[in-house]
């Protein structure tokens, strides 16, 4: 249950913030945003501010922001209906009322002709009370009517598409950038709470009825050499540990002013991975030492970051090469099965480990959604960035069709990878 409900936090926190980032930037550039959505499937919560529905659905799986576009606008108007419209002082239409349980007073019911919400924002209908055919033209304030609920019928000028370049490119980057400040914002506070790892190898804890124990070593003890390897960082200690195959080790140990020279035999330590295997190192019972402050964290916050996504970057920049090579395997990629049981195997190891997994899983996030693939963030980056280079938007129809191929490029890996994580951990 633990792990079912850290996986949820975790990966509802992930997608919350990308797509509050999509949404921040969209609204600042004054486009209208009809629903937030953390979650797929059912609505189970939702609550209406300011023309955005914000809204929690069944499945924890993902979530959305529904940007106000020309193709996401669907029309309720059929030619024969019957309508009654509500007009302001120029004659544009206000309200759309599409049945009677409403409370408006001096409206025009008409028979609608013909309509259109995409791009010209009008309706044609004939007007019973004389029979006379007229165009009306949507203010820029106009609501669909039903069942006592308004819903804004989005301008043009409020759409995605009509935006400049740069507002549009802002509001793609803004998901992956929000999961970027995500890690910065968890990092930082880590960094708060239990201070940065220090890189030189001193002695921060001692675990008892270990090999370090019985030679008595001590916070602040600092490893000067092993085997006569003079010991320049806690990464090479821990490599020179692991060359000595659990033989007997000799160590040269600083304390204080004094030094002296220990004999220990380091031991194995086994760790479940989430998929069943088991990993084996060697360890002599040492922990790192922490160096803690105020406004240092927020350096160190910022460091981690940027050093975090340099090292998934070059991860995926690997995984790719390994496409071209013929080495690729979908072990190299975890789906939501695979994120779930790595989440679990994290949360039982503690809340600060469980924040430091989720800022790692928060710039992968950031970075896979910044791939040049259709269906993700940095594919429809790279349309916005054709129609600034060319002066001109794509061809619609290509748009589209190359969009469909990415969305099931992604689905069909999806589909691959979710199978792998089953085959992995349950079969």
């Amino acid at each position: 249950m633990a792990g079912i409900l850290a996986f949820i936090v975790v990966f509802g926190l992930l997608v919350t913030v990308h797509e509050f980032g999509h949404m921040f930037f969209a609204k600042r550039a004054g486009i209208m945003c009809p629903e937030f959505a953390i979650g797929m499937g059912p609505k189970i919560f939702s609550y209406k501010y300011n023309d955005t529905q914000y809204t929690v659905r069944l499945l924890p799986i993902g979530g959305y922001v529904r940007m106000a576009s020309k193709d996401m606008e669907v029309n309720p108007l059929n030619a024969g209906m019957r309508i009654n419209i509500k007009l302001n002082s120029n004659d544009e239409i206000t309200h759309i009322l599409l049945d009677d349980k409403h409370n408006f007073q001096q409206v025009e019911e008409i028979e609608v002709t013909d309509s259109d919400i995409s791009e010209k924002m009008y309706v044609t209908g004939l007007k019973l009370n004389d029979n006379t055919e007229r165009t009306y033209y949507f203010s820029d304030e106009c609501y669909f009517v039903e069942n006592s609920e308004l819903e804004r019928i989005a301008p043009v000028s409020e759409r995605f598409e009509t935006k400049s370049v740069w507002a549009r490119f802002l509001t793609l980057f803004a998901g992956p950038l929000f999961n970027f400040l995500l890690a910065f914002v968890l990092f930082t506070i880590l960094f708060f709470i239990q201070g940065k790892p220090v890189d030189e190898p001193i002695v921060g804890t001692v675990v008892e009825d270990t090999p370090a124990a019985e030679i008595n070593l001590e916070s602040g003890d600092r490893i000067e050499s092993i085997d006569g390897n003079e010991v320049d960082s806690w990464a090479h200690m821990t490599q020179l540990i692991q060359e000595g195959e659990g033989n007997p080790q000799e160590l040269v140990i600083a304390s204080g002013d004094d030094t002296r020279t220990e004999t220990l035999e380091p031991v194995v330590e086994s760790t479940e991975l989430p998929d069943g295997t088991v990993q084996e190192r060697l360890i002599i019972g040492v922990g790192r030492d922490f160096e803690s402050g105020i406004i240092a964290p927020i350096w160190w916050g910022i460091q981690e970051t940027v050093s975090s996504m340099s090292l998934i970057f070059e991860l995926v920049v690997n995984m790719i090469g390994t496409i071209f090579a013929g080495t690729f395997s979908f072990d190299m990629l975890n789906g939501p099965v695979g994120i779930y049981k790595v989440t679990e195997s994290v949360a039982s190891q503690g809340i600060l480990v469980l924040m430091n997994f989720t800022a790692l899983l928060s710039v992968n996030l950031g970075i896979m959604n910044l791939l040049p693939i259709p269906a993700l963030d940095g594919g429809r980056i790279l349309f916005v960035l054709y129609e600034g280079i060319f002066r001109r938007p794509l061809n619609r129809k290509v748009e589209l069709n190359i969009q469909l191929i990415g969305v099931l490029f992604v689905l069909v890996i999806m589909v691959l990878v979710t199978w792998n994580d089953i085959k992995t951990f349950f079969l």
